[in-house]
């Protein structure tokens, strides 16, 4: 089960709540109609025969009642776990994803970190490179009126 709920889409949990839904509601008709026999149902005792022939057929109708209550009641816990299975899977794909997706973007600022310093040297030689070779520019920052950041 396991193994089948990994790969379960939402709207694939979302057909198996449902289908669960259904059969919770069947269940519950099952339980009103048996209830529903029970307070129907009246002894004649001319049909019964005897007190102890109307024991065992109520003692029978119990019995069936209480068998449709816990088969109800197991399938509910059943449900109730398959589901607690399920949310327990896609939270653990989910945290996956999570992690997958944090580690993606530690490496792209990483990358994106080397790229920026890479670029800024370029610049930076670049703007030596034209500082060193125009004449004016170099007397201009010589006189002080323009610095060059980290050149004293």
């Amino acid at each position: 089960m396991k193994n089948d709920s990994l790969n379960l889409s939402k709207n694939e949990m979302m057909m198996v709540m449902h289908d669960q839904e259904q059969e919770i509601e069947r269940l519950k008709a099952k339980v009103s109609e048996l209830q529903a026999t029970i307070d129907n149902y009246e002894i004649k005792v001319e049909e019964a025969g005897t007190l102890a022939e109307a024991s065992a057929q109520i003692n029978n109708l119990f019995e069936a009642a209480q068998a449709t209550v816990e088969t109800y009641i197991e399938n509910m816990k059943k449900r109730a776990e398959k589901s607690e299975e399920i949310l327990a899977d896609v939270q653990k794909q989910a945290d996956g994803i999570i992690s997958e997706a944090e580690a993606v973007a530690q490496k792209r600022l990483a990358a994106a970190d080397v790229e920026i310093d890479e670029k800024w040297a370029v610049i930076e030689s670049r703007l030596l490179v034209m500082y060193e070779s125009h004449k004016g520019l170099k007397e201009l920052v010589e006189s002080g009126i323009f610095t060059i950041p980290g050149k004293e």
